[in-house]
């Protein structure tokens, strides 16, 4: 059985050979392994008997990027999203956001809205683009070693990123419904075009990138879910879902009391689950298992501690429960930091087929 068609079968709630295994190291994570031996320019998903590889296109409103300032250390940069912000210079980690794009409803609509046309030729979307031949080709190239999904930005996510960081999101979300009404239905109209398009040029999946939670719950009430985000995430995953094809949601933090709201969005399958924020996914499999797959909650944490005996046993105990009757798939809760070294990798990327085969 080939990667493509077990992660299939995983993904439709069925058994295949084995669990599969996909996992997302970091970039200083491959600089540190090749320091250890890993060889340089080696692709990484090959390298590590991955079973699934993701493509994308850029969805940002595709602002020139500049560059105000810079030191050593640090450079303000007004990125592709218009926002400025503060980024290290050689060193992983997340921008701080200086100055936000827009800041009401006018400025919205002078500065994003008109760059998140769908039909504009730069997008693949658009009926005028003229490249959709070349990443048909990519992804049929792709799924000759791999289940390819097709990754795009969820909409709460998007709308973080233009807004400069969460809070004032979060802001507007309560004290300003025009602004966020607009802003939420802009981005179900224009991701859910993508979406099709890459639906259309054959991806395996969509995987929505769409941090929705922090450590003890949600970044919001069930209701604002129910009434801003769960309309965009149905337009993102209705392509697929009318192929009878999956639909992926990455979320950190804990969203144990949105699941059933996502089950309606139409995700079929939950990732990373992280386990330092509550999520388990025991306990995912005995409520809805009949519903979801699930991609990950290997805490990241034992991973670090470069145990392999401690790593095996944390896989043995999730694998085993959420891995029967098919529906689950082996990652971290998070992603691969440069604390793990290249033999624990390894050694990790391996437990699926050692101990993850069906009878």
């Amino acid at each position: 059985m080939d990667s493509r068609e077990r992660i299939h079968r995983l993904l439709d709630l069925q058994e295949a050979d084995r669990v599969g295994f996909v996992d997302f190291p970091w970039g200083t994570t491959i600089d540190r392994w090749e320091e250890q031996g890993l060889p340089r320019g080696v692709f990484i998903q090959e390298y590590f008997n991955m079973d699934i590889y993701g493509i994308g296109v850029d969805v940002s409103p595709k602002y020139d990027e500049i560059t105000c300032s810079q030191s050593e250390n640090w450079a303000i940069v007004r990125d592709r999203f218009g926002v400025k912000e503060k980024r290290w210079r050689g060193v992983d980690g997340v921008p701080l956001p200086i100055e936000p794009a827009f800041r009401n409803l006018e400025e919205f609509e002078e500065r994003i809205e008109p760059l998140l046309d769908p039909e504009s030729p730069i997008r693949i979307s658009s009926t005028k683009y003229p490249f959709k031949g070349e990443i048909e080709d990519l992804i049929t190239h792709f799924q000759e070693k791999f289940f390819v999904f097709a990754s795009i930005f969820g909409p709460f996510e998007y709308c973080r990123h233009v807004c400069g960081g969460t809070r004032l999101l979060l802001r507007f979300m309560m004290t300003d419904k025009r602004l966020t009404r607009k802003m939420f239905k802009c981005l179900g109209r224009f991701l859910g075009a993508i979406s099709s398009a890459l639906a259309d040029a054959g991806a395996d999946c969509v995987w929505s990138w769409d941090d929705l939670g922090f450590r003890d719950g949600p970044f919001f009430s069930p209701s604002l879910y129910e009434k801003y985000l769960l309309p965009c995430h149905a337009q993102i995953n209705r392509p697929f879902r009318k192929r009878g094809l999956p639909c992926v949601l990455h979320s950190d933090g804990n969203v144990n009391v949105l699941v059933p709201q996502l089950i309606r969005a139409g995700f079929t399958v939950l990732q990373p689950m992280e386990a330092k924020a509550g999520m388990d996914v025991v306990q995912l499999k005995e409520r809805y298992g009949d519903r979801l797959a699930f991609i990950g909650n290997i805490d990241a944490r034992t991973i670090c501690t470069n145990n392999i005996e401690l790593i095996k046993e944390e896989v043995l105990k999730k694998m085993g429960a959420a891995a029967s009757g098919g529906g689950y798939v082996l990652c971290s809760d998070h992603s691969i930091p440069p604390d793990v070294t290249l033999h624990t990798f390894k050694a990790f990327s391996e437990m699926a087929r050692k101990y993850g085969r069906y009878v």
